[in-house]
């Protein structure tokens, strides 16, 4: 029996979302086909009927990753302020997760090797973070600082992550909220 387009598009999502979950944890090179259709609790077989390509599949999940966290430091940015935004991203409840809230800091070198569609969607993804911590997305200079700050929280996070577990990750997270105050 045939699904409707509804339930075909609520299939759709549910494979995106267990995509984005999947990359995050386990990185792009590592999420095949067969484990992202399991974690979605669907077979391989069903794959064809949703997406062209593995690559399809990837840059989805990656912009679905993306728009979930800028969705969520641009409302902590709104309704608390730019440092209570920069402190939820450089926690080290962020550092620890299993999944990381930002595809960037989980998945920026892979993604910076990755070409095509991934690599756009990498690149979509950066541009709406930015936006997100601007005070003013149509200010240059606004722009500009909230590049350099997501820029060192990316670095931070990834630094941090890397040392986890260790004195030096904490001072790493603290030093770059401290540097990034205003």
């Amino acid at each position: 029996m045939r699904k409707s387009n509804e339930e075909a598009a609520e299939t759709r999502r549910a494979i995106v979302a267990a995509a984005a979950d999947y990359i995050r944890r386990t990185g792009i090179a590592e999420a095949s086909l067969s484990d992202v259709m399991a974690a979605a609790g669907l077979t391989h077989g069903g794959f064809y009927k949703h997406f062209r390509n593995r690559e399809q599949l990837i840059a989805e999940a990656l912009v679905a990753a993306g728009n979930a966290s800028a969705d969520m430091l641009g409302k902590v940015r709104a309704e608390k302020g730019r440092n209570a935004a920069l402190d939820r991203y450089l926690s080290p409840e962020h550092r620890d997760a299993g999944t990381p809230t930002c595809p960037m800091a989980a998945l920026g070198s892979e993604a910076a090797r990755s070409s095509g569609k991934t690599r756009a969607a990498a690149v979509a993804v950066v541009e709406e973070m930015i936006d997100a911590l601007a005070e003013d997305r149509f200010s240059g200079e606004a722009r500009g600082e909230a590049m350099v700050d997501y820029a060192t929280m990316i670095g931070a996070m990834t630094l941090a992550r890397i040392a986890s577990g260790t004195p030096l990750s904490e001072e790493i997270l603290e030093r770059a909220r401290k540097r990034l105050r205003r």
